[in-house]
């Protein structure tokens, strides 16, 4: 019994650890990490795909899966140091790779550094380039410059290209509102540089308070003469009113060009992640 009983012990550690050395193989930590990555569990992957580079370090679909967890893990600079780590000749880097590298760089918004990836990368075609340069030059509010990029791009049907055309098309300096403008119509009619801008409530409440307060000064004045207090109490009140409208006039055009130049870099954000 005792002889039986010995057998099955052996039998059972022996079987134990066979199934533990062909859970923690090679291929199942393979898997495993592909599901941490596809869950989201982006933290745990990337320590999983770590010991994984350590022992195949010449896979380079893993070195990828690396650096794509610690972008989504939001661990940008870690991603760009490994990259460095593990690529010593970045414009040698695998087109796939190269790609999620130009991502960390956006994250980053090392803009600089990400041209001069580009323009030194063996690997990444020639409208890839001009799209990136394309998508710095949009984030950068730099729409004449992100036209100029575009121009170059060779395959017009190109789904980022086409969507790009669209949002420069809506971030031409004709569809924004011009400060100055805003400024020298309130200048003449208190409250028509608001409504310029369509900002039309404010607009109404500065020119209906600017206007009473003129009323008010005035119907003062030509009662009781230039020495009465209350003229000139009106007259003050409505000087200030008046000038602030101008300032909120100018401030108000470049708040509506901010809000729709925003609107625009968040709709290439959303083109460019549906394209890459």
């Amino acid at each position: 019994m005792t002889k039986r009983l010995f057998i099955y012990i052996c039998f059972f550690a022996s079987f134990h650890k066979v199934v533990a050395q062909d859970l923690f193989s090679f291929e199942n930590s393979k898997k495993f990490g592909e599901y941490l990555l596809k869950s989201g569990q982006y933290e745990i992957a990337s320590r999983e795909y770590e010991r994984l580079v350590y022992l195949k370090p010449a896979d380079d679909t893993l070195k990828l899966n690396l650096l794509k967890a610690y972008r989504l893990s939001n661990r940008t600079d870690l991603g760009i140091k490994r990259t460095l780590q593990l690529f010593p000749d970045q414009s040698a880097l695998p087109f796939d790779t190269a790609l999620e590298y130009s991502k960390l760089l956006l994250n980053k918004q090392d803009w600089m550094g990400a041209r001069e990836f580009w323009k030194e990368s063996k690997n990444l075609p020639a409208d890839e380039k001009v799209l990136l340069n394309t998508t710095v030059s949009i984030f950068e509010s730099d729409f004449k410059a992100a036209n100029g990029y575009l121009s170059k791009i060779q395959n017009k049907e190109n789904y980022l290209a086409k969507n790009y055309a669209s949002i420069l098309d809506r971030g031409n300096l004709s569809q924004m509102k011009s400060p100055a403008l805003a400024g020298i119509m309130s200048t003449i009619i208190p409250g028509s540089g608001k409504a310029y801008t369509k900002n039309w409530k404010d607009g109404l409440v500065s020119m209906i308070f600017v206007g009473g307060m003129a009323f008010q000064s005035y119907r003062n004045f030509s009662n009781k003469g230039f020495k009465n207090y209350r003229g000139w109490v009106y007259g003050g009140i409505g000087l200030g009113f008046y000038l602030g409208n101008i300032y909120g006039s100018v401030k108000s055009a470049k708040n509506y060009n901010k809000k729709k130049i925003n609107a625009l870099q968040h709709e290439a954000s959303t083109h460019f992640n549906l394209y890459y």
